[in-house]
């Protein structure tokens, strides 16, 4: 699932330029997910907080995309992610396409954002990607 840049979701991107990653947790049924939401998507409660991720999880699958919109390399490596805290999440894949398999350990880290794409206010911050890891990590 990807995440919009709204009002409610500017504390993410402010602490991802610090090079750390959030998700969101329930304080109600405990349920972790991604992207942030005031509303918990398992019981709907509002009792959310934020909980900082240490960002490694497994590639629970991915792809290539081929043909891509106009600002944005021939080729992208795109892939779902599954945190170690339990949510998963969509990401960029700074790997090459032949090298990953599925469950491999990943890391999911703040990235410069190299395309020309019109992010708004945060046309200056961090994006994320994740890379592989070695299964120690």
């Amino acid at each position: 699932m990807t995440m919009r840049e709204t009002p409610y979701t500017e504390r993410f991107w402010e602490v991802l330029s610090d090079g750390r990653f959030l998700i969101h947790a329930c304080e109600d049924c405990e349920e972790r997910f991604f992207p942030p939401a005031p509303v918990c998507p398992n019981c709907h409660s509002r009792s959310v907080e934020w909980l900082e991720s240490n960002g490694t999880g497994e590639l629970y699958s991915f792809t290539r995309q081929h043909a891509t919109a106009e600002g944005f390399p021939d080729q992208i490596v795109a892939g779902v992610v599954e945190l170690d805290e339990g949510p998963r999440l969509l990401t960029a894949i700074d790997e090459a396409y032949a090298d990953l398999a599925l469950g491999d350990r990943v890391r999911v880290e703040p990235r410069e954002y190299l395309h020309d794409y019109d992010r708004g206010r945060h046309a200056e911050q961090p994006f994320f990607a994740a890379t592989t890891i070695d299964g120690d990590e």
